[in-house]
């Protein structure tokens, strides 16, 4: 099975889907710590809306869903400052609406419903050498983030009222990991698609957080659990002929289902 690895495309994708499997779970921690759960819905349909331009203008979809993730974030943060609303009901409002244009450009254009399914589950074997290396600078900018503002962070996640008269700039940490998540998103679905965006970066961090004691716990365990989780869903997916991305879910899934079971009985 190894012998598959010889060949570039193949490499490539293998290593993309392994480095982005350990370090996007992190911003998964930052999402269920901040409670910003919606944010990714927003996010995936960003991502579909990205696609779908990009579809109808025949142009790299890479690019366009990562533009169109950050204009999204930052409406959302002038909006929600602008009308001192929740930045969650922002979220929802755009999400409806980026899907409506999605639709929109995919039936004005005639986008084929092949492509359409290629946005939904993504591909792992066609990226390129530049978005290989766009991947990899996504990545060292999660892990560059985390340790240079790791005790910030802890302060903003224990108590962004204390982290504030400690003198932390809760709203720039926050500003900057809903830029970070959308970077985040934008990328994975390349990998595994938008419909299974979660299974990459919400899954290993929420497993993590069944066991793990400590926030520097979580985020170690997540990472830990992203990479099995994608190493063994690529071979999985090479030898039962489904795609990556259903492989990862479904592994994430049993092994959350038996952390839980586990948890159960030993109550």
């Amino acid at each position: 099975m190894l012998e598959i690895l010889t060949y570039p495309p193949v490499l490539r994708g293998f290593v993309v889907l392994l480095l982005s499997g350990i370090t996007f779970p992190v911003t998964g921690v930052y999402l269920l710590r901040m409670n910003l759960l919606p944010l990714r819905f927003m996010l995936m349909h960003g991502a579909l809306l990205g696609g779908a331009i990009a579809l109808a203008f025949r142009i790299n979809p890479f690019w366009t869903t990562m533009a169109v993730n950050l204009l999204l974030v930052w409406f959302m943060i002038r909006a929600a400052r602008g009308l001192k609303a929740d930045a969650g009901f922002i979220s929802i409002f755009i999400m409806v609406a980026a899907i409506g244009l999605a639709f929109v450009f995919i039936s004005a254009y005639n986008v084929p419903a092949k492509d359409t399914m290629g946005l939904l589950w993504g591909s792992i074997f066609t990226i390129d050498k530049l978005l290989a290396v766009g991947f990899g600078a996504i990545s060292l900018l999660i892990v560059a983030f985390h340790l240079l503002f790791y005790r910030k962070l802890k302060a903003v996640f224990f108590d962004p009222a204390i982290a504030h008269s400690s003198g932390v700039n809760e709203k720039a940490i926050y500003n900057f990991v809903v830029l970070l998540t959308a970077l985040t998103v934008a990328v994975a679905m390349k990998i595994i698609g938008a419909l299974l965006i979660d299974a990459v970066i919400i899954l290993p961090a929420l497993i993590a957080t069944l066991h793990a004691k400590s926030f520097k716990g979580v985020v170690i365990w997540a990472s830990a659990w992203g990479g099995i989780f994608s190493f063994a869903g690529f071979f999985i997916s090479y030898w039962a002929r489904v795609p990556a991305s259903s492989a990862i879910a479904l592994i994430a899934t049993f092994v959350f289902i038996g952390i839980y079971l586990m948890k159960k009985i030993k109550k």
